[in-house]
């Protein structure tokens, strides 16, 4: 699909390693990555981009990963797990334990271990899609690309309720503008974090 100067379209396996680079980039700043990854921004990027690499792949063969491009240029990603594989099965956990485990100091995988197992004993029992990560690229933000992602995903999911985590209350009132709720408020790691559903119809526009 494309929308003004943007195409939107999945992201082939050529792109994977950019699109770890661009959420590790975009995402570089929110709390919970700061708690896990350091205070330190370049490794804390060196240690997301490495989380990313192993995440992304993991997302696209067990649902769709989709980008935002402008000419050839990665701008926008966004990940959904398909019902039923919001949580990785034993084969899927062998193939993430290497980039989970590069990705942090032993105590950083403590606290990537904490804040994951935290985040899965509230994944609803009913069927949803699983979004995360949305990112868009720092000089692209503010022009409507990830809100042109999400719509997507809300146009795919065929009457599934979409489920997200967020550690940021400025992702909070732009989702609730998509008709997320706000489903529970658990502190990780000494940061609140919200977890949201989408239940209720949505009209898109996919405007840019």
């Amino acid at each position: 699909m494309q929308t003004s100067q943007i195409t939107l379209a999945l992201i082939p396996k050529v792109d994977l390693k950019a699109a770890a680079r661009l959420c590790a980039e975009a995402m570089a700043e929110n709390p919970l990555h700061l708690k896990v990854f350091g205070q330190d921004i370049n490794k804390r990027q060196r240690r997301l981009t490495r989380l990313f690499s192993g995440l992304l792949p993991y997302i696209a063969r067990n649902g769709e990963l989709s980008g935002a491009y402008v000419g050839q240029q990665l701008v926008g990603v966004l990940g959904r797990l398909s019902p039923g594989h919001c949580q990785p099965y034993y084969l899927e956990l062998i193939k993430l334990a290497p980039a989970l485990l590069a990705s942090n100091s032993p105590l950083g995988w403590l606290r990537t271990r904490h804040w994951l197992n935290q985040w899965a004993k509230f994944d609803p029992a009913t069927p949803h899609w699983h979004l995360g990560p949305l990112a868009v690229a720092p000089n692209h933000q503010r022009q409507g690309i990830g809100r042109a992602l999400m719509e997507v995903a809300i146009n795919e999911a065929n009457g599934v309720s979409l489920y997200l985590e967020t550690d940021k209350l400025s992702n909070v009132l732009f989702y609730q503008k998509l008709g997320f709720h706000i489903t529970a408020t658990p502190t990780l790691l000494g940061t609140k974090t919200w977890l949201m559903m989408n239940k209720q119809p949505y009209v898109t526009r996919y405007t840019l």
